[in-house]
């Protein structure tokens, strides 16, 4: 995809939509995404102490 400012707007000026893919349609699901993969150390040791202790890192749940 090329964007480029015209008359003060961002404008899709090219692009290929064979390069696209869907989204992922269930949020369970985006543990598997490059993005999300890779969490610091820190951050893994503070998730382990969530769980140890029966807390979530999701929405509450009502």
């Amino acid at each position: 995809m090329i964007v480029n400012i015209i008359d003060g707007r961002w404008e899709v000026i090219y692009f290929v939509g064979e390069h696209n893919h869907p989204l992922v349609d269930k949020p369970c699901l985006t543990k598997y995404l490059r993005s999300h993969q890779g969490i610091p150390p820190e951050e893994r040791a503070f998730l382990t102490h969530l769980h140890n202790c029966n807390l979530t890192t999701g929405p509450p749940t009502f």
